[in-house]
Parts: C-alpha cells; sequence; structure tokens
C-alpha cells in the first residue's frame, strides 16, 4: 500500500476536524505554509501540526522508544529460537515512565527478555506474574500464547494509563510555529490547529482547558487542539 504524504494525512485531519468545529464560512484551499488557507471575510491561514507529547528529537520520546521496542523483541525472539524448538507467542507491554537507555542497556534488555521467554516455557498459558519478571524495568506486563504457530510472532501490546495534557509540550509547539509564521502567505490572520490522533501512543493524552491557562499568543489569532474521532476540542484565543 502506498504511504500517505504528509499533505494528504493534513488532508485527512482537517476534513476530519471540520466535522467537529465550526468554521467561519468561506473557500478552503489546501497549500503550504501554511497548510491550509480559509478565504471569507477575512483570508485565514491555517497551519496544522501533530501534538506529541514530547519532541522527536530526544531519546525518551514514544517516536524513539517505539522503534526501539520493535527491535528489542524482534532481536530477543531470534536469539530464543535459535536455541529452542517451542513456537509460543509472547505479547509485551512496556513501561512509558521506564524508557529504554543506551545500547549497553538494550543488550541487557534483549537478554533479559530471552532469559524470561526460558524460563516461562513450562508455565500455564496466561498472563505472567509480575515477579517472574520485575526486576525488567522497562516492562508492564507479559503475556504468553502455546498454540504451536508455524511463524509465531512476539508483539507489542500497550498497557498504559492517559496521560494529562503536555502543557510545556504545547508550549514549545507553539512557539516553534510562531517562529516559522514569518514564512507564511500574507493572510488576515493565522490559526494553529494541534491534532492528536488518538491512535498514536506519541500523541495520545487528555486534554481540558484548564492545562491551557496562562499560555499567550503572539502570531496566532487562536490555537486549537483537536483530539481525533472523539472530536474533542479546546481553544486558546488572543482576543
Amino acid at each position: 500500500m502506498k504511504r500517505k504524504s504528509n499533505q494528504e494525512i493534513e488532508e485527512c485531519y482537517f476534513n476530519q476536524f471540520q466535522k467537529h468545529y465550526s468554521l467561519p464560512p468561506g473557500e478552503i484551499n489546501f497549500s503550504d505554509r501554511p497548510d491550509v488557507i480559509l478565504s471569507g471575510e477575512r483570508k485565514i491561514g491555517i497551519e496544522i501540526t501533530n501534538f506529541f507529547l514530547r519532541s522527536g528529537n530526544l531519546p525518551e520520546s514514544e517516536q524513539v522508544q517505539a522503534k526501539l521496542r520493535k527491535r528489542i523483541v524482534s532481536e530477543s525472539q531470534k536469539i530464543y529460537l535459535s536455541g529452542s524448538s517451542k513456537k509460543m507467542e509472547i505479547s509485551l507491554g512496556f513501561d512509558m515512565d521506564c524508557p529504554i537507555g543506551d545500547r549497553k542497556e538494550q543488550l541487557r534488555l534483549i537478554k533479559d527478555i530471552v532469559q524470561l521467554a526460558r524460563q516461562i516455557e513450562g508455565i500455564r498459558e496466561g498472563e505472567v506474574e509480575r515477579s517472574r519478571y520485575g526486576h525488567i524495568r522497562e516492562l508492564s506486563f507479559v503475556y504468553i500464547n502455546f498454540e504451536e504457530y508455524h511463524d509465531p510472532k512476539w508483539q507489542i501490546v500497550q498497557t498504559y494509563s492517559l496521560p494529562m495534557m503536555a502543557t510545556e509540550r504545547l508550549k514549545e509547539i507553539i512557539e516553534n510555529k510562531e517562529t516559522e509564521a514569518i514564512n507564511y502567505q500574507k493572510c488576515d490572520a493565522y490559526w494553529l490547529l494541534c491534532v492528536i490522533d488518538f491512535i498514536n501512543r506519541a500523541q495520545d493524552q487528555q486534554i481540558d482547558s484548564a492545562g491551557i491557562a496562562g499560555i499567550s499568543l503572539k502570531i496566532f489569532e487562536k490555537v486549537i487542539i483537536y483530539k481525533t474521532v472523539f472530536g474533542e476540542v479546546v481553544e486558546i484565543d488572543n482576543h
């Protein structure tokens, strides 16, 4: 399947957003810098960005951690299968508050997961007791399935509580986007649409109006925080 471009993704987000937010009358055109131009009584430029909990440049961010988890689980399974004919399936949940560390820590984690798999080969099917893997700080959940599969895949499952809105991160996003606004097309006003894609663990969070108290805007007339599917909307108005 062909991967969607950033513009196609932004258009999809905006079309969802329109179903949950009453925009001023006008003609909508998708553009660049900003991403949407709404031409009505005023020309409003709307920039669209994803509201990630952390910057993707940080090693502890979910964007980075998700890739690490996938690679570590895959490598652990390969090592385990190289020394065992037991084709069991394991589901692993990771603790967001205990991010995976550097290469040395990654190798230690792989070794720990392989050893755990060998230790639980003979126990009953189902959720594994925490006491068996309590020393592996990165793990929060382990489940084993002994049904014989031709090509079993060890899986990563989500076992996390929904965090509150990352207010400080929101301030960073607004500040960065206002810096970039110098390169926007000329408009009468600019809005920033911060999208939380709830299916993305790196973004999913609770949003509420209390979390935006005290946030001031310099360039944007308003900042709108929108959570997909649920249609939750919170906005910061510069007026």
